[in-house]
């Protein structure tokens, strides 16, 4: 044991005992670091408008394109969703427009026209949102921190593009990430706070499904049985609608308007109703073999006019928000901590003592998610 000496004990001593009816001082604490925080990536926008304004396009100039991190995931997506449509397509397609200007024979997949008739306004957003960093991730993540599930450590890049199939969209694999296609935003600086909240919550639905050792994915996941593909995507969508939901901001931009129109639409107690068999007889028809998964998707997880209106979306938002207004938010997170099949377990479980809930699914339906283990 080293010697201390008397005399600088003494001084060592009195440094930490306060002064009689002082207060001993309180340390300071640092405040902790987020688990989720946001990089913006503006290439992948930019670089497909200047190359659309160009006269003619080379292959060299097209391998450049698709080297272009959030470029080239555009073009993934697309074939995610059309699986003969991919990177040789898009060479063809953006040549051609690049000489005439004109969609060519893919052009309603890439849609590039769109890409060019709002290349002013998506360089203006872009411009927008570069010099309004900061206040608008902040507004992103306001929106999602009641929801947001046990992540970890989360930093995502947020790649801006413009064209393609989808107006954002996130990779099952890469929760670090996902992309937020501009040209949808039409001008609307809310808009692409609005579709930003909806993919970061999805990334933090992989990260924490990841974390917990749940494998639900289910977008291009072909091993999983058709109907519990059905079961996980009504719990990504529409938890994911629900955290982002712009019924409780104040935005007024045309994008954002246009989506409260449609929450509203399907918050209808009719439309409810509606939605709600529809998930039964979907789920009904890919149990029977009746019906394939490209239809299910389709009646169920994309909007075309009010025929094809995101259902299942909204299915899975009046279940979430049943299960917040009765267990609070920190229990929406927690949902994917476990299988999907146990969102519809405990919504089931509450709406039978709640008869106030109003969305209910077939008895066949109820006794096919407590099957699930």
């Amino acid at each position: 044991m080293k010697r201390i000496h008397f005399v600088a004990f003494i001084f060592a001593l009195a440094a930490i005992i306060p002064a009689a009816g002082q207060r001993p001082r309180q340390r300071r604490r640092t405040p902790a670091a987020p688990a989720v925080t946001m990089r913006l990536d503006y290439a992948g926008a930019e670089a497909l408008l200047d190359a659309l304004g160009r006269d003619s396009l080379s292959d060299a100039d097209v391998d450049g394109l698709l080297r272009v991190a959030g470029l080239r995931a555009m073009v993934d997506n697309v074939t995610r969703f059309i699986p003969h449509v991919g990177a040789r397509e898009f060479r063809e397609e953006i040549k051609t427009f690049a000489r005439t200007k004109k969609g060519g024979r893919h052009g309603r997949i890439f849609q590039l026209d769109d890409a060019w008739r709002e290349r002013s306004r998506v360089r203006d957003l872009v411009r927008a949102v570069r010099a309004d960093e900061r206040r608008i991730v902040g507004e992103t993540m306001a929106q999602l921190r009641p929801y947001l599930p046990d992540t970890g450590p989360l930093p995502i890049t947020v790649y801006f593009v413009a064209g393609g199939v989808s107006d954002g969209f996130a990779f099952e694999h890469d929760p670090k990430s996902f992309y937020a296609n501009l040209v949808r935003a039409g001008g609307d600086r809310d808009g692409v706070v609005a579709n930003m909240a909806h993919e970061a919550y999805h990334a933090a639905q992989f990260a924490a499904q990841r974390r917990a050792g749940v494998d639900a994915h289910w977008v291009t996941n072909e091993k999983m049985p058709p109907a519990e593909r059905v079961l996980a995507g009504t719990l990504s969508e529409g938890t994911a609608n629900y955290a982002a939901d712009p019924t409780r901001t104040k935005a007024a931009g045309p994008y954002v308007e246009s989506a409260r129109e449609r929450y509203r639409r399907n918050a209808e107690p009719a439309r409810v109703a509606e939605n709600f068999a529809l998930f039964d007889s979907v789920l009904k028809g890919l149990r029977e073999g009746r019906m394939k998964w490209e239809e299910a998707y389709l009646k169920g997880f994309t909007r075309d006019g009010r025929e094809n209106d995101d259902r299942f979306y909204f299915v899975g938002y009046e279940m979430a928000k049943a299960l917040e207004r009765h267990c609070g938010r920190r229990c929406i997170g927690r949902l994917f901590e476990q299988p999907p099949a146990e969102f519809f377990r405990r919504y089931v479980a509450l709406y039978r003592t709640r008869p106030e809930i109003r969305g209910r699914f077939s008895r066949e339906t109820e006794e096919f998610v407590f099957s699930l283990r």
